[in-house]
């Protein structure tokens, strides 16, 4: 039987169309876990700690899939390496030149005030989808 969480990613994944594999189930599962916005490499090595065992190129075709399915984000870092999110709910992410991390910063009164401008200010035709706020520190 399957845990909840387990089922929870399934769930995620079969919803945007896709077929979940035990290899798209474990890649989400650890990224979903992750805080640090890891890079494919970084990812690799947390899913290799954990147990799964997969080649570098799947995880790539894992994450490029679900980044264009909306189930993750795609972030460059500092140094232009892309960085993966899981978390797309409306988050700043703020960029640390010193040691090249990502952390989030959540407030929700910051997406009602952008979602509010944004309501009336975008010409009637254009409806916002998703918005992305990154400060640079």
């Amino acid at each position: 039987m399957k845990s909840k969480k387990i089922q929870m990613y399934t769930d995620m994944i079969r919803s945007v169309g896709l077929k979940a594999t035990p290899q798209r189930i474990s890649v989400l599962k650890v990224l979903s876990e992750m805080t640090s916005h890891p890079s494919a490499d970084m990812l690799m090595e947390a899913i290799e700690n954990q147990g799964y065992v997969m080649s570098v190129g799947t995880i790539y075709n894992i994450l490029e899939t679900f980044s264009e399915k909306g189930l993750i984000l795609k972030l460059k870092d500092n140094q232009e390496v892309m960085r993966f999110d899981a978390n797309t709910q409306f988050h700043v992410h703020i960029y640390n030149k010193e040691n090249n991390g990502i952390c989030d910063y959540f407030d929700p009164e910051l997406e009602i005030l952008l979602s509010d401008y944004f309501k009336n200010k975008l010409p009637d035709d254009v409806s916002l989808n998703r918005m992305e706020v990154s400060l640079f520190a």
